[in-house]
């Protein structure tokens, strides 16, 4: 088997378990006999959320394809995000803030692929968090779109430019990937984690 396959497809079970190991966490806590409460409806809906979202990265992964990058409206695209990020805020306990720092005529944003990058970063960091929420800062400018994410403790190990060749977990292959192909770079700035995607 080809040693790039394998790797993904490793990556692929491996989440795939964490996610089944998660599901039935909840099951064997939860009285059979009664509805789920719903907290625990909750959990179960964020885990399975995030199992396929794993599954769609692992598709686009295997067939070398990528989301669309149609231009969205600021105030839309953060809605979508913020929606997309509801599970990860109940699997780690997190809040999220959003705010627009730039000028209101360039505030339009890349569709779902830089949204799917996105995710990934805060999927990447928030292990990390101690407490508090997660804030996203966004600006988009003349050259390029910028997105600060805090608290962050530098840049994550799986998304490393050293562990490119070797991250272990479907996100940080993603977010590889997605950082590659749009030519986008990672910077630690202050107490977070800047992502910048310049325009091309």
């Amino acid at each position: 088997m080809d040693p790039t396959a394998e790797a993904l497809m490793r990556s692929t079970l491996h989440d795939l378990a964490n996610c089944l190991s998660g599901v039935r966490g909840i099951l064997d806590l939860s009285d059979t006999a009664q509805p789920l409460r719903p907290r625990d409806r909750e959990r179960l809906d964020a885990i399975l959320e995030d199992g396929m979202t794993s599954l769609t990265r692992a598709r686009h992964l295997a067939m070398g394809t990528l989301p669309e990058s149609l231009m969205e409206s600021g105030p839309e695209w953060r809605e979508q995000l913020h929606q997309q990020l509801r599970p990860l805020g109940t699997l780690f306990r997190c809040g999220f803030e959003m705010a627009y720092i730039g000028e209101p005529a360039l505030d339009r944003w890349p569709g779902e692929a830089l949204r799917s990058l996105v995710l990934a970063l805060a999927r990447q960091v928030l292990p990390y968090r101690q407490e508090g929420p997660l804030r996203l800062m966004f600006k988009a400018e003349t050259d390029a779109w910028t997105v600060h994410l805090t608290p962050a403790p530098g840049i994550p190990e799986g998304l490393r430019t050293e562990a490119s060749g070797r991250p272990s977990d479907l996100c940080a292959r993603w977010a590889h990937r997605l950082l590659s192909e749009r030519m986008a770079t990672l910077a630690s700035e202050r107490d977070g984690l800047s992502l910048r995607l310049p325009r091309m």
